[in-house]
């Protein structure tokens, strides 16, 4: 069977546009400190995607940006953005960050085909995984990574039709709103995910589930690639970046192991890694077996991070 016979190439093709829909990160401020703000975060989304005409494919929620794959018509896409932005601006205006949002501008790229799609669908996913060591990409309530091929997710909850007085205005943190779509499930106050993200149909752009895990796991230079696209810092944890490390060592020095390089190859090597993956000077001086000082005095202004 050729590539372009396979059941998730012949999906892609009959699917609408998919987008990749994005916001810097925000520098001085953060948008959601705790849980609480981003339980907010997700049930706003679900009002959002639901008022539009097009599919949630992925998102991931940081503390200060958004990543999101929709599929759909551009101007449909931008709209919903720009819904949930007026949403997150009526809340934020109340809890003491007014204006907040409206300075915020969404990216967008358009997906040209089905390894793009699965190496953004992998990169959204990833985004909190990379930035912090306690996340499960696979188990993070804030970007959608549990949802797909997990035999054993929960659907339950309530409709949010269902929701009234105190308990609709808690969801929406809205007095203004009075009434919600019925397709969303609610359980303890928070938006179910498989309610309202198309993940099912995200599945079908992948032949099973190894292929799905792979994409996420394997292309770490994909990721990288993808990172400094968006504008976000291209982590990658110490097991993905020493093969990465071995291999420029390979190319630049004809060695692989780093313990055969000298003192000046090594700090060579250091510059190579940091401007290739922006790694931490822990990290470098992990990985490629370097005093720390060392590499504190080549990068002072990153040495206290």
């Amino acid at each position: 069977m050729r590539y372009s016979d396979t059941p998730a190439e012949r999906a892609f093709l009959n699917a609408a546009p998919c987008f990749h829909l994005y916001t810097t990160p925000l520098e001085s401020d953060f948008f959601f400190h705790d849980d609480h703000e981003r339980v907010i975060a997700l049930n706003l989304m679900a009002i959002a995607k639901m008022a539009s005409d097009c599919k949630l494919l992925a998102y991931s929620i940081m503390t200060n940006h958004f990543h999101f794959i929709l599929s759909g018509q551009e101007e449909e896409v931008l709209s919903f953005f720009e819904r949930y932005k007026l949403l997150l601006d009526n809340y934020f205006s109340r809890h003491g960050k007014p204006g907040i949002m409206r300075s915020v501008k969404a990216g967008i790229t358009a997906i040209n085909d089905l390894r793009q799609l699965r190496t953004e669908i992998a990169y959204v996913i990833r985004n909190a995984f990379v930035a912090r060591p306690e996340v499960n990409v696979f188990a993070d309530p804030w970007s959608s990574g549990f949802l797909y091929f997990n035999p054993l997710l929960v659907k339950d909850g309530v409709s949010a039709s269902s929701l009234k007085g105190r308990s609709l205005r808690e969801f929406t943190c809205s007095r203004t709103i009075t009434e919600l779509d019925a397709r969303i499930y609610v359980k303890d106050g928070v938006a179910q995910p498989w309610s309202f993200v198309d993940y099912e149909y995200a599945m079908s752009f992948y032949d099973n589930a190894r292929q799905f895990v792979f994409s996420v796991l394997r292309s770490v230079e994909a990721q990288v690639e993808t990172s400094l696209k968006y504008g976000d810092d291209p982590a990658v944890c110490d097991e993905e970046l020493l093969p990465l490390v071995m291999d420029l060592s390979r190319k630049t020095f004809q060695e692989a192991g780093v313990f055969q390089l000298n003192a000046r190859q090594k700090k060579e090597l250091v510059v190579l890694v940091k401007n290739k993956y922006h790694s931490s000077n822990k990290q470098l001086a992990r990985v490629i077996k370097i005093p720390l000082s060392e590499v504190d005095a080549m990068f002072p202004l990153r040495a206290k991070r």
